[in-house]
This record gives C-alpha cells, sequence and structure tokens, in this order.
C-alpha cells in the first residue's frame, strides 16, 4: 500500500452578511470579504461577517501526490468522475 494526498477541488456556499447599497455592491462587499488572502472559512466561519458556509454537494475535480515523491512527478490531476485530466474524454478538466 502507498500512502496518498488527495486535494479535492469543491464548490462550497459561504454566507456573508454585509450593508449594501444595492445588489451589485452587496457582491462586491461579499467578494471583498472572501478574497481577503485569508480563506475566510474552515470547519466553522473563521472571518468576520461569515455566518456559516457548506459543502454545495459539488467535486469539480481531484489532485493526487504520492507522497514519496518529493517533485510531484507522479501527481495526476482527474476530473470529478475520476478521469484523467488530459485525455480527450475528459471535459471537466479545466
Amino acid at each position: 500500500m502507498r500512502e496518498f494526498h488527495v486535494h479535492v477541488y469543491t464548490t462550497i456556499r459561504v454566507k456573508v452578511a454585509v450593508t449594501a447599497d444595492d445588489h451589485a455592491d452587496a457582491m462586491r462587499q461579499a467578494d471583498a470579504i472572501v478574497e481577503r488572502g485569508i480563506f475566510p472559512v474552515r470547519l466553522l466561519p473563521n472571518a468576520a461577517g461569515v455566518l456559516e458556509a457548506e459543502p454545495a454537494e459539488e467535486v469539480t475535480g481531484y489532485l493526487v501526490d504520492e507522497t514519496n515523491d518529493p517533485e510531484f512527478e507522479k501527481s495526476r490531476s482527474y476530473d470529478a468522475e475520476y478521469r484523467p485530466c488530459g485525455a480527450g474524454d475528459s471535459p471537466g478538466c479545466a
């Protein structure tokens, strides 16, 4: 058996409280909170204004690293259906 680190790329929903003039202003303020350079949530909300966060039940892809590969030569990306990226039949990979 080998050891792996698997990065699961998933969509999450983050609910942010802001006071704004209109919807566009509210979205800009929410983006400013979420994109501050620190990830605003962990398993529990971790930034001012973040009321809750939960997985959106959508996995968009995976990155699999082998732990005995310090140069990441064996790392591979996969789409949400476990298909390797770069294969012609894997449209989910960006």
